[in-house]
């Protein structure tokens, strides 16, 4: 929907506007206010209301459709969940109480193919994955419920459909260990996360780039169907794990110990700022892995994306998973976005500098006891 397409209700003109614009007015970028609602046939839509310029204007996409954006979205992601479409009908009548049609479904998957990038995989998939193998999924009960997810059918897909990315298959074998061999009990003790490290890194050798991403047009189609800020990062984590091509795991626990640290520090000279000891742990649940590019991507969804900088978390992360799967560092990147902004980099450029002088083994094994 254009910015520039305008409706009119009542006596005023109400504008259309996208997720991402909500923080000003689209016309005067003057501040902004709730003002009423809109009722619909099954929902009632938000009218914002600017003083200075006297407009109305409503963040919703919808216009003119029947159905909430929220059916819309669960309908698409069923049908990714390789349901019928009498199957999606019956679920969506039993969650929301509103029937919907297989013609109105079909409709809906060629209106939103563009948000939709799995459609190209489904065909192949259906035929050699059964629905209860397509993904691997738990509940981790650490210190708050975590919703872990593991898409099988399109890891090994995306494995085996170019040859850069089959030495990524450990982090397969990784993946679909999470269910069953995560250390709950170390998650669920008072552990520092690796989100709780900030500003300890030196980064003048950090290249951060801002990029156009797909990612960010998800976040901005799939952040209107709710309000509620949590429940946005589990919609957006959801519906990319089903309908993008290429995320593969979501809210994927991980952890640096002792011993992973000090391989870092003393066998590979990276320059980590601050230290472990034997019984500790960092800890932490990375938004969301991707495959792409011949990288494995590292993913963070950030409402404000703009005014943060979670590179320290990021690079945490990076490390825990390298030690994990025995994948390079090398071959990772990290990338934080919303629905406007996308940053991404090389952990490696963190931890690594050019110019840092390999210790002598005395001297490591004289930091090493030091350390313990």
């Amino acid at each position: 929907m254009k910015q520039s397409q305008l409706i009119k209700e009542g006596d005023a003109e109400e504008k259309l506007i996208s997720y991402k614009n909500l923080d000003k007015c689209p016309y005067c970028s003057g501040k902004i206010v709730k003002r009423g609602v809109r009722k619909k046939k099954f929902e009632e839509v938000q009218i914002y209301y600017c003083k200075k310029c006297d407009k109305r204007f409503t963040s919703q996409i919808t216009k003119n459709k029947t159905y909430p954006l929220r059916i819309i979205l669960d309908s698409l992601t069923y049908h990714n969940k390789l349901y019928s479409f009498e199957e999606i009908s019956n679920l969506i009548e039993y969650k929301y109480g509103i029937k919907i049609s297989s013609q109105t479904i079909s409709r809906w998957l060629l209106e939103y193919k563009k948000y939709l990038p799995f459609l190209r995989m489904r065909e192949f998939i259906i035929k050699n994955y059964s629905r209860k193998d397509l993904v691997e999924e738990s509940k981790l009960i650490h210190q708050q419920v975590y919703d872990f997810k593991f898409h099988r059918a399109k890891t090994d897909l995306i494995l085996n459909e170019e040859f850069r990315h089959s030495k990524f298959k450990p982090l397969k074998d990784f993946l679909e260990l999470v269910s069953t061999e995560c250390p709950h009990q170390i998650f669920r003790e008072k552990q520092e996360r690796a989100s709780e490290k900030k500003n300890d890194f030196d980064l003048n050798q950090v290249k951060i780039i801002p990029k156009k991403s797909s990612a960010s047009n998800f976040a901005n189609f799939v952040v209107q169907a709710v309000n509620n800020n949590k429940e946005r990062h589990e919609v957006l984590e959801e519906f990319m794990i089903f309908n993008d091509s290429v995320t593969i795991a979501i809210e994927v626990p991980v952890l640096l110990d002792f011993d992973d640290l000090n391989h870092y520090k003393f066998e590979l000279n990276f320059d980590i700022p601050f230290s472990l000891k034997e019984e500790e742990y960092l800890t932490g649940h990375i938004d969301l892995i991707q495959i792409r590019n011949g990288s494995i991507y590292i993913m963070d969804f950030k409402p404000s994306a703009k005014k943060e900088k979670p590179i320290a978390q990021l690079t945490l992360y990076a490390l825990a998973l390298s030690r994990l799967t025995g994948i390079r560092l090398y071959h990772f990147k990290c990338a934080w976005f919303d629905s406007e902004n996308y940053f991404e980099f090389f952990p490696l450029h963190v931890v690594y500098k050019i110019n840092k002088k390999r210790l002598p083994k005395s001297q490591k094994r004289l930091e090493l006891k030091n350390e313990n």
